[in-house]
């Protein structure tokens, strides 16, 4: 082999290896860098990047529901069903699938007459968007880790079911309606009571 052909290969072998070294550089930078923004935004919240829900809520069902957000005690004050979903669905796929098939029953259904509403609430860091306010204080008045969360609040303000990770669509529809049902009855109790002391 001529020296005219060792240099120009020993020239391609120190090019390749030279942009080698530059790629494996930029990664370690690109990797770096991620990492630093990650930790920054989530020791700016003290919330976790992700993931799925998990442990125990610190509200039990039987508790009284913290309503710690004005749209909580606006809907209590109308005496409402609450189906309170801690999770944001363009981050979160069960957020998403819950999301979707309870707004739809909501919108098929009227909310219930207009007796229930359905609150969703961003409680975790999603595509390096913080969660806001109400969602902090929604995540430490839980007590709740990871997302989705899902609590069905009565009209009391009393917790009545609590779903981690999913629940069916046929089991969401029973709960409002049990519950529904149970201030019907109340109603038309309270209505008898009301007449037996008249007569």
């Amino acid at each position: 082999m001529s020296r005219k052909s060792e240099k120009s290969r020993q020239y391609i072998v120190d090019s390749r290896q030279e942009k080698l070294k530059q790629i494996l550089s930029l990664a370690f930078c690109l990797l770096f860098t991620d990492y630093c923004l990650l930790s920054t935004v989530s020791h700016a919240t003290d919330l976790p990047i992700r993931g799925i829900a998990r442990g125990e809520s610190k509200i039990k069902v039987g508790d009284m529901a913290p309503l710690v957000t004005s749209e909580l005690q606006d809907a209590h004050k109308e005496g409402k069903v609450i189906a309170l979903q801690l999770g944001y669905p363009s981050h979160c796929p069960w957020c998403d699938r819950m999301d979707r098939y309870i707004r739809e029953i909501m919108k098929d259904t009227n909310n219930f007459d207009n007796r229930a509403i359905f609150i969703q609430t961003q409680i975790e860091h999603a595509k390096m968007i913080a969660p806001p306010e109400e969602g902090i204080r929604l995540k430490a008045a839980y007590g709740v880790e990871g997302q989705p969360w899902l609590f069905i609040i009565d009209k009391q303000g009393k917790v009545r079911y609590i779903y981690k990770i999913f629940v069916g669509s046929d089991v969401f529809k029973r709960n409002i309606k049990e519950l529904l049902e149970e201030e019907k009855e109340g109603h038309e109790k309270s209505g008898e009571e009301e007449h037996e002391k008249h007569e």
